[in-house]
Formats: C-alpha cells, sequence, structure tokens
C-alpha cells in the first residue's frame, strides 16, 4: 500500500513549500511557470499518463483504475490553466502596480 494512503494526516499537509511559499503562495506559481509553459506542462501530464497506461503497472491494471488516471490528468490540467491565469493577472496587475485582486 502506498504511504500517501497510509498516512493520510501527514500527506495531506503542506510538506515541501518553504515558510515564504506558505506566505505567499504566489511565490510558487511565479517561479513554476517562468520555468515551464502551459505546453511544456501538458506534455509532461500527458507522457507520465500514457506511461502509466502503457506499462504493465499494477496500480493502473484495471480499465477503471485507467480511467481514473485520465480524469484525474484533466483534473491536473484544469488546475494549472486556472494556476496559470492567476499568474498572468499577478503579472499585469503588478506591471500597473497594483497587487493580486481576489
Amino acid at each position: 500500500m502506498s504511504p500517501f494512503n497510509e498516512q493520510k494526516e501527514v500527506y495531506d499537509g503542506i510538506l515541501v513549500l518553504s515558510e515564504e511559499e506558505v506566505q505567499e503562495p504566489m511565490v510558487v506559481l511565479e517561479r513554476f511557470f517562468t520555468d515551464y509553459r502551459l505546453y511544456e506542462c501538458r506534455y509532461i501530464l500527458w507522457a507520465m499518463a500514457e506511461t502509466c497506461i502503457t506499462t504493465d503497472n499494477a496500480e493502473f491494471g484495471e480499465p477503471g483504475e485507467r480511467a481514473d488516471l485520465i480524469m484525474r490528468c484533466k483534473d491536473l490540467e484544469r488546475l494549472l490553466e486556472a494556476g496559470a491565469l492567476l499568474h498572468r493577472k499577478h503579472q499585469e496587475n503588478t506591471e500597473k502596480g497594483g497587487g493580486l485582486k481576489n
């Protein structure tokens, strides 16, 4: 069994962000979208899904598990798009002299 499922209370918390990033999560988006473009993220995400689906992998051996993986990839792609939009809006507001508007 996965350690993520065995210790849910641990893995449901913020584990890898620095204190600065916890206080200012937009910093994470700025760094990420400075390094990656959306098309690159889509390619990486699809390559991971394709590898999981096409290799002999017990985690994705059943059709339902593969369907769940594809659905989760689509959800992650939506999250990436939302992050990209937030990053763009933040950049535009910063260039205009304002902050991120809610």
